[in-house]
């Protein structure tokens, strides 16, 4: 723009013989390289360094960052601009800074992230501005790191899933006299008891025959089914139904590996994303990436993927699935492994709550003519109460609902 002046300046001079029009021009000659003199020495001799970067969090946590801007010229440096080249969603910018000679500055970038994802911090991104606002000169410097952003996970301790009717699958631990995978005591050996009840380090210790105490522990499989098809998905980043889903997943993986639980994980969203049944810390870890990567962009419908992973589900496993669907050809799928005697439940998110224009009635009835426990979640739920246990199974002619308190995952 100032060239432009510049020039059509010099042509009016030209144009017209008056002596004034070439002092102006002489003075915004003057005027163009005092500005990109001033914004190319302002860049000069700046170093910036960065701590606190952290590679994972949650959803909710604050990231921190603190930025040192050190000067190591002798003449300050005014109005620099720094911010973070993030792609965090709701990151606010940077900020403006002035420096003196030999010197340097510190402060702190704070974000939270509202939705699960793998972004990046960095690199920073340095602008000076000259004194008559012509010019403009950023600078990029450092790198760009990763930051996996995680579920939130919330604690959710009065949810609990039916039995599944076998020896080693109960919430209550109770002695047993059939061999089930879990020990709750050893105790002498009694006549009868079986070689593989036999605790031999007990044995060892106290120099006589001890015997494993056996419970109704609780071994079946539980298995997520997350629904991240795109065109069921309602609501805006933090507020969306597969954030919720994706929490109330995390927050169920938590619970049941926390009891020594095997979990396994199937999503279909802008890939296919699938976790054999395991237990452990480690296991929570995968599920914990594999639900912060998952976007909700999928084209799969959710029925499709039940009958891919039908196979996996067997009598002594519960299937949870978390979806906002509010199509009904997903249920006949989940009450055909009902007859194989899997345990379904349904944890659905109010797609109209978010913003979704399709209602649930039509779902709710089918699932409840099918005899599916199921629990509603809505857009600014508390999750926590509204996934309490209930150990009625809705009937055949009614729609069970589980609704009480109000609150926000945020």
């Amino acid at each position: 723009m100032i060239l432009i002046l510049l020039a059509t300046t010099v042509f009016t001079g030209m144009a017209t013989g008056f002596s004034l029009f070439y002092r102006l021009a002489y003075i915004l000659t003057i005027v163009t390289v005092i500005s990109y003199v001033w914004v190319q020495f302002m860049l000069r001799k700046i170093n910036v360094t960065v701590v606190g970067r952290p590679q994972q969090i949650r959803v909710g946590d604050e990231v921190r960052e603190t930025i040192t801007l050190t000067n190591k010229g002798i003449l300050p440096r005014y109005g620099l601009e720094v911010s973070d080249l993030t792609n965090l969603p709701d990151h606010s910018g940077g900020v403006a800074v002035s420096v003196l000679g030999r010197n340097s500055v510190t402060w702190q970038l704070k974000v939270r992230p509202r939705a699960r994802g793998l972004y990046h911090l960095g690199p920073l991104n340095i602008g000076s501005t000259d004194l008559f606002n012509l010019m403009h000169r950023k600078t990029t410097i450092g790198e760009s790191e990763n930051l996996i952003v995680y579920p939130r996970v919330i604690d959710l301790p009065n949810f609990d899933l039916p039995s599944a009717h076998l020896y080693g699958d109960s919430s209550a631990r109770r002695k047993a006299h059939n061999v089930t995978p879990h020990a709750s005591s050893v105790r002498e050996y009694h006549a009868g008891d079986s070689i593989s009840r036999i605790h031999w380090n007990s044995t060892a210790r106290v120099g006589k025959l001890m015997s494993k105490e056996l419970d109704l522990g609780k071994a079946t499989e539980i298995w997520l089914a997350v629904d991240l098809q795109k065109n069921v998905q309602a609501g805006e980043v933090g507020d969306s139904t597969d954030e919720y889903l994706a929490t109330i997943a995390a927050s169920l993986a938590k619970r049941y590996l926390g009891f020594d639980l095997p979990v396994g994980l199937v999503a279909s969203g802008n890939d296919r994303y699938f976790l054999s049944s395991e237990t452990g810390a480690g296991q929570l870890d995968r599920i914990m990436q594999y639900l912060a990567l998952a976007k909700a962009d999928g084209i799969t419908p959710l029925e499709v993927v039940l009958s891919d992973y039908e196979p996996l589900w067997a009598h002594n496993t519960s299937l949870i699935v978390l979806t906002p669907s509010p199509r009904t050809e997903w249920v006949l799928g989940l009450s055909e492994l009902m007859r194989k005697g899997v345990n379904v439940t349904v944890i659905r998110a109010d797609q109209q709550s978010f913003g979704g224009l399709t209602g649930s009635e039509l779902v709710d009835d089918e699932m409840a003519s099918h005899g599916i426990t199921s629990f509603h979640i809505s857009m600014g739920d508390d999750i926590a109460s509204e996934l309490r246990h209930t150990p009625t199974v809705p009937n055949r002619s009614s729609t069970t609902k589980y609704k009480s308190g109000v609150g926000s995952i945020q």
